[in-house]
């Protein structure tokens, strides 16, 4: 059995700013084709042909080329291309894109790619094609356009810590920022300092370039603010995630530790999902299919006094109808079983629904460590209480197959970190516990930490400005312990 994911087609659209030359798209083609190994479907025998609206090439191999130019008036509204280029292994590799300026803004284009891996031969076996090289050459020459707030690129969008940069950061989180692109939203450990490296980033970014934005946070303190402004709803603490543009929130979440054991694997599963995301988001765009229909309505406009008018509409009625019916069943088709897919693919949130609704997590994976605690606990007494097999053996996986959070351990090393110096002890924990579901409030000679709405169960904390010996600094930190209940979490 095949997967789905194996023969998925690699989709994308994208807004571009449109060259002051006409031809620079075509040829753009051109070049790609001609720096693409094994192609021989451009010779000089060719190079003539390749003028005019409407183009057809085919090499000895069975290589085809197909490009087509819509015009109304003196001005073009479309130019795209179908490549197909047959391999060894009975398989066909067809790339299409079709540039097509907006109607009401001529100066504004819209750019869709679609490549497939289609059976020449029974049995072939089929793949889901990467990004088309042409893409990226584009990109690189700065053809992306303006994706709502963000322009459409293939390197990163570094977040400055202002209040500009905050809002964006919540339309990100919204679903408002973009419109055509998915966003990867990297979540800071510290100042300029994430789960990934700079040069991870870049290349995650690059890897993405017309398919997602990818946007980097720039500190922690900018992560408590738009926690704050969120009502908790961004993803923080080195995590990444996926915002999808007209959805409400990250309809994805990636931690390392919990998910993923390696960078590399948590870089892999947010490209791949990425893409997979931006395949199944409905087209606004033209397909090549969608450039032939419009072409052969205008071919049929130009046609008239050719031959007689009941003729030609008859013929074109009859084929426009029968396209239409058959476009229009394919979009439905295609529209159910990409909304049935990109639901497929929320749920694939390593939280469950219940975990969110408890309320908001003093650190990443805090609910999940509570659970494993009361499984722990349940088990010691399970045979007291006649507890059943059944319930006995899940709670026994849970308590062995559920980890511990690495955000955990984190916290507890910066309990420790910030209660060694006595001089400094009092704001390091105030500035540590404002991270984690505080805030402050001084009184005098002490400062009073009260837990922020939503964070149930945690009780005040109150802090001394004066400094403390050793062994006060240890009780402090171990009451600090025992009120987030940190301590007997397994």
């Amino acid at each position: 059995m095949v997967h789905f994911e194996e023969m998925q087609p690699f989709s994308t659209e994208f807004p571009v700013k449109l060259p002051d030359n006409k031809a620079a798209f075509p040829s753009e083609v051109l070049i790609w084709l001609r720096g693409m190994r094994n192609s021989k479907v451009l010779t000089s025998a060719s190079e003539h042909e390749l003028d005019g609206e409407n183009v057809y090439l085919i090499a000895s191999s069975g290589e085809e080329l197909r490009m087509r130019e819509l015009k109304r008036e003196d001005n073009w509204v479309a130019v795209g291309f179908q490549h197909d280029i047959p391999d060894n292994q009975g398989r066909v590799w067809r790339t299409e894109a079709v540039l097509r300026r907006d109607e009401d803004d001529f100066d504004q284009a819209l750019i869709r790619f679609r490549t497939q891996c289609l059976a020449k031969q029974p049995g072939a076996f089929l793949e889901t094609p990467k990004k088309p090289y042409l893409v990226k050459t584009l990109l690189r020459k700065h053809w992306g356009g303006a994706d709502s707030e963000i322009e459409v690129c293939d390197e990163p969008l570094w977040l400055e810590d202002n209040d500009d940069d905050l809002a964006l950061a919540i339309l990100i989180l919204c679903g408002k920022a973009t419109r055509w692109l998915p966003v990867i939203y990297v979540s800071a450990t510290g100042n300029d300092e994430w789960v990934l490296t700079q040069d991870e980033i870049t290349k995650l970014a690059y890897d993405l370039g017309g398919v997602a934005h990818v946007v980097v946070e720039p500190s922690k303190d900018f992560s408590i603010r738009l926690k704050d402004a969120s009502d908790g709803r961004n993803v923080y603490n080195g995590a990444l995630g996926i915002a999808m543009p007209q959805r409400h929130g990250f309809i994805r979440r990636f931690f390392l530790g919990r998910q993923f054991e390696e960078v590399t694997d948590i870089v892999e599963a947010v490209r791949g999902t990425a893409i997979r995301l931006r395949g199944f988001m409905p087209s606004v765009g033209w397909d090549w299919t969608d450039l032939q229909e419009h072409a052969l309505r205008h071919h049929r406009t130009a046609l008239r006094g050719a031959i007689s008018q009941g003729d030609a509409d008859q013929l074109f009625d009859d084929f426009t109808k029968q396209l239409s019916d058959l476009q229009e069943e394919n979009r439905r088709l295609t529209e159910q079983l990409n909304s049935q897919a990109v639901s497929d693919i929320t749920k694939e949130e390593d939280d469950p629904g219940i975990l969110r609704s408890i309320g908001k997590e003093i650190y990443p994976g805090e609910v999940t460590d509570r659970i494993r605690l009361a499984a722990q606990t349940a088990l010691s007494v399970a045979e007291a209480n006649g507890i059943d097999g059944r319930t006995i053996a899940v709670w026994t996986r849970i308590v062995e197959r559920v980890r511990r959070s690495p955000a955990l351990d984190e916290l507890v090393a910066d309990l420790v970190r910030a209660t060694k110096d006595p001089k400094r002890t009092a704001d390091e924990l105030t500035s540590l516990l404002k991270q984690h579901g505080y805030h402050s409030k001084s009184e005098n000679r002490h400062i009073r930490l009260q837990p922020n709405e939503g964070y149930v169960g945690l009780k005040n904390i109150t802090l001394s400005k004066t400094p403390s010996d050793n062994r006060g600094l240890t009780n402090q930190r171990k009451q600090i312990e025992r009120i987030l209940g940190i301590g007997k979490l397994p």
